[in-house]
């Protein structure tokens, strides 16, 4: 399967409104290199680009095209966990 994760899904200062998709303790522990090694981990392919996120516009952000084996709401709940923990 084929999706695209934003970083700013993963920035704890987003309300949920504006696209924050993990809860904010984990947002916290949130780092850009620990979303690279997690992709790597699982065996996903991936490409970086620079953009914007349609809800947030006036940031720049990361936009990640990621080609793995599982869906993306099971990608963002395992990533998640792990930065919960």
């Amino acid at each position: 399967m084929r999706f695209t994760v934003y970083t700013q899904y993963f920035n704890e200062k987003n309300s949920r409104r504006y696209g924050r998709k993990i809860n904010k303790k984990a947002a916290h522990n949130f780092n850009e290199q620990k979303l690279v090694d997690f992709m790597r981990s699982i065996n996903a392919d991936f490409e970086e680009k620079e953009c914007r996120y349609p809800r947030v516009p006036w940031e720049q952000c990361k936009m990640y095209t990621v080609e793995a084996d599982i869906k993306k709401t099971t990608f963002l709940k395992m990533f998640e966990r792990r930065l919960g923990s």
